[in-house]
């Protein structure tokens, strides 16, 4: 096989395991009374999912990202495309950007096919907007061992699997 299938095959890997956490999420908020759409990513210039309770007034904006590696990366601008979108839907009175990370429980030991095991963690964290003008223009870094210090914890309204 060579170099240019290659990427082609790990680059629809990659995007599969992001597609299958996004439905993950949906049905689970779903399954804890909300209203949850996949609404087509950063290619379609929306968050990966958006997340809405009537009852509650709530509505989570989220950017959900998957993968085998130790560090999981969102770009600035998926974020300040994320700020647009809430800051036009006011009558929701509280309204979140929630970032998802999803770190699978096999970890590629380089090009040689071999994986290690190790345990499955999700962090989600929230971006409050007194956050928005900080981290304008920054790549926000999850980790696998240290998640996102830099971000508060945010409690979905389903179970968190792996911690």
């Amino acid at each position: 096989m060579n170099m240019a299938v290659d990427r082609v095959k790990v680059s629809r890997i990659r995007k599969s395991r992001g597609q299958g956490f996004e439905r993950e999420l949906v049905k689970r908020y779903r399954e804890a009374g909300w209203w949850s759409y996949r609404t087509g990513g950063s290619s379609a210039y929306l968050p990966d999912l958006i997340a809405t309770n009537d009852v509650t007034g709530e509505l989570d904006v989220v950017e959900a990202k998957a993968g085998a590696k130790d560090h999981l990366y969102i770009e600035w601008d998926q974020i300040a495309r994320d700020i647009d979108l809430i800051n036009g839907f006011k009558r929701y009175p509280t309204r979140r950007i929630v970032l998802a990370f999803k770190f699978l429980s096999k970890k590629s030991k380089g090009r040689s096919g071999v994986y290690e095991r190790r345990e499955l963690r999700e962090y989600f964290k929230v971006i409050p907007e007194d956050y928005w003008e900080r981290l304008s223009g920054c790549k926000i870094s999850c980790h696998y061992e240290r998640g996102c210090p830099e971000l508060p914890d945010y409690t979905p309204p389903f179970k968190v699997k792996g911690r």
